[in-house]
């Protein structure tokens, strides 16, 4: 089983199956909700107005969140049935990196891909062109990670 985190997957799924044929493999593709980023936003309005945010509007934040993720693996669950390849979707909430690293092992994952941060592009070389999640992941997996940068425009 090969686990793929869902930041532009169809893209990855494309560069994963030239070094990788995926035809006939079994692939988990996931989405993390980042649900620390609800807790930074209501720490940024708390400063600035004097209620924190209701907790209808939380709700309805996390579902629009639950909707998008699910949107976008019916999509990448599309492309890697073009690719000829069975997939399961899975919509996580956590700290990306680690719900990543945990799933990849659970489930017995043989390899992790995941792109790389588009705004950390080439000029960004070294060790600050990985972001958290890419660099816990690395650090962290149970199994080899395969990083893959975006294709530059032009």
């Amino acid at each position: 089983m090969v686990g793929v985190a869902r930041r532009g997957a169809p893209e990855l799924l494309k560069d994963l199956d030239r070094l990788l044929p995926l035809r006939d493999m079994e692939l988990l593709l996931v989405h993390v909700i980042d649900n620390g980023a609800r807790g930074e936003i209501g720490l940024a309005r708390g400063r600035l107005l004097p209620r924190p945010i209701p907790p209808h509007r939380l709700r309805t934040i996390g579902d629009a969140e639950r909707h998008g993720a699910a949107l976008a693996l019916d999509e990448a669950a599309g492309a890697a049935a073009s690719l000829g390849a069975r997939s399961e979707t899975v919509v996580a909430e956590g700290e990306p990196g680690r719900v990543i690293s945990t799933m990849a092992e659970a489930r017995g994952c043989d390899l992790v891909a995941l792109t790389v941060r588009e705004d950390r592009g080439a000029e960004r070389a070294g060790p600050h062109s990985l972001g958290h999640t890419a660099r816990f992941v690395s650090d962290h997996s149970p199994c080899p990670v395969l990083l893959v940068r975006g294709r530059r425009p032009g």
